[in-house]
């Protein structure tokens, strides 16, 4: 046999005696990543749902944002003409008190 095929046979048998030696703990690890992974898919699945129900929510949002622009522009302008309204009438008694 050559060098090279004796280190490969000792070393696959070192490998599988580690892996018998430790059957638990790899067993127990493996377990603990599969339940990670479970976890984990249904942490995505439930940020998914969340996403969606988000989104769902963003054109009304976007609807009300207009909708709110609109207002608060026409009620800018009543209140410009209020506004001037007042002005004029505050001139009108300010001239009254003002004329001896």
């Amino acid at each position: 046999m050559k060098l090279r095929n004796i280190i490969l046979a000792v070393s696959a048998a070192t490998a599988s005696f580690l892996a018998v030696t430790h059957r638990d703990k790899i067993a127990k690890e493996v377990q603990e990543t599969k339940q990670l992974l479970s976890d984990i898919q249904l942490s995505k699945d439930n940020i998914q749902e969340q996403l969606a129900i988000i989104q769902s929510f963003q054109e009304p949002l976007q609807e009300m944002a207009s909708d709110l622009q609109y207002k608060t522009r026409v009620y800018q302008q009543s209140i410009a003409g209020n506004l001037e309204e007042i002005q004029q009438v505050l001139k009108k008694y300010q001239n009254e008190n003002n004329t001896p």
